[in-house]
């Protein structure tokens, strides 16, 4: 009798977590398609709005401009699974491992 009550907690643990990550799953998923302002963009890769402003003037960041062509104040936006990538390659290009 307690192999059977063993097998029942097992199966509803195993069900439980199941559920919880399709839940953690479902999260990521939509986070990869968020959207972000030029203040959302500088907070979240901890750097000022000069400096993003500035990196999207020079073409150095991945980034969307919304207005008329040649407008004094377009409306950038940033794809949060672009901005992760693009911090991966900096990552990358200034990190030299050491033996």
């Amino acid at each position: 009798m307690n192999l059977s009550i063993e097998a029942v907690i097992r199966a509803a643990i195993a069900e439980e977590v199941a559920a919880v990550e399709q839940r953690i799953l479902a999260k990521l998923s939509g986070q990869t398609d968020e959207t972000l302002d030029v203040t959302q963009a500088a907070l979240h890769l901890g750097i000022s709005e000069k400096l993003v402003y500035r990196l999207c003037q020079q073409k150095q960041i991945p980034h969307e401009r919304y207005g008329v062509q040649g407008s004094r104040r377009p409306i950038i936006k940033f794809r949060l699974n672009e901005l992760e990538a693009w911090r991966a390659e900096q990552r990358a290009a200034n990190y030299v491992k050491t033996k």
